[in-house]
Order: C-alpha cells, then sequence, then structure tokens
C-alpha cells in the first residue's frame, strides 16, 4: 500500500496530499525540494524581520506580481473570446501562480492580498505572450536584485525560487515565440 503523506510548500504555504512531493508546486511553481512534510512545517515561515530594503523589495515584488497577474487575466479573456483554447489555458496558470507569488508576498508584509486591478492587453495572443516575456523577463532582473540585497536566508531562498519560476515561465513563452515563428514561415 502506497502512504499518503501531505506535504507544505515553503514558498507560497499551501498544502499538497500525495505519496511524495511534486516535482513543481500545483500553486505557485517551486521546485519540489521546497516541499516539507506538513509535520515539519514552522507556523512562522512567513514571519522575518525586514529591514527597510526588504520591506521596500518586497512592496516592489508585489506590485510586480499584482500587475503581471492582471495582465494575465486580461491576455486569458482576450484567448477566451477569440477561442484560443491553448492560450486561455496558458494565460489562466499563468495568472494563478502570480497571484500565489503575491498571497505569499503579503504573508512577509504582514498584510491582506490587494485585489487586482484591471489592465488592458492585446486582442493577439502572440503580442501577449510577447509581453508576458518581457513581463518574466523584468521579474527575474529584479528578484535577482532582491536575493542579493536579502540579509536573510528566508527571503534570499523566497527570492531564488522565484527566480527560478519566472524563468520556467519565460523558457514557455520563448516556446510559444518561436513556435509563432514557424507558424508564419
Amino acid at each position: 500500500m502506497v502512504r499518503t503523506l501531505v506535504f507544505r510548500c515553503r514558498i507560497c504555504g499551501d498544502p499538497y496530499i500525495g505519496s511524495e512531493a511534486p516535482t513543481q508546486c500545483p500553486f505557485c511553481g517551486a521546485n519540489k525540494r521546497f516541499f516539507i512534510e506538513a509535520k515539519d512545517w514552522k507556523s512562522d515561515e512567513f514571519n522575518v524581520s525586514l529591514n527597510e530594503v526588504e520591506r521596500k523589495n518586497l512592496e516592489s515584488a508585489l506590485k510586480l506580481e499584482l500587475d503581471n497577474a492582471a495582465f494575465y487575466d486580461c491576455a486569458k479573456n482576450a484567448a477566451d473570446k477569440i477561442n484560443d483554447h491553448y492560450s486561455f489555458a496558458k494565460f489562466k496558470a499563468l495568472m494563478k501562480v502570480e497571484r500565489e507569488h503575491a498571497s505569499a508576498i503579503s504573508k512577509f508584509l504582514n498584510i491582506s492580498r490587494p485585489e487586482l486591478e484591471k489592465l488592458s492587453c492585446n486582442a493577439k495572443a502572440k503580442d501577449n505572450t510577447k509581453e508576458g516575456w518581457e513581463r518574466e523577463n523584468r521579474a527575474i532582473q529584479a528578484y535577482t536584485k532582491f536575493e542579493n540585497e536579502a540579509e536573510g536566508q528566508r527571503l534570499q531562498e523566497f527570492f531564488q525560487a522565484l527566480v527560478e519560476i519566472e524563468t520556467d515561465h519565460l523558457n514557455l513563452h520563448s516556446e510559444n515565440l518561436q513556435h509563432f515563428k514557424e507558424e508564419i514561415v
């Protein structure tokens, strides 16, 4: 008989039930190495002392994640209008992950996660994919800087995980942009 366990992701805090931790968090996209068994979860995972720079960087990261989630929400809706099922699924999944990142950042800041504002986007999936690539690239640059400026190991780990996750998103967009180029040829 396979043993069922409860795990928690150290990046977003969400639980997962399975015989082993998933290869990537289904909520925030973090790598398997960030999962621990729920019995080992510390209730203060997100309670860290923040210096002024760390607080400012988390606030900037929160804005970035909320803006990206709002953009992907718009892109999802645009794809739905033209029955582009692949792009709808991609942008919806990206929106959910970015919202999960915003939730985790809010936990570090000890605030409620703000609601999404409405953002505009393009009607074409190709253009939204290109903008998504640009947004993910900006996030990677910001989170690399924030990781280097963090004094505490917990925030360094958090921003390192975000860099890895956003790099996965960047690669997804790159593959999709290549596919769009191949369609034109």
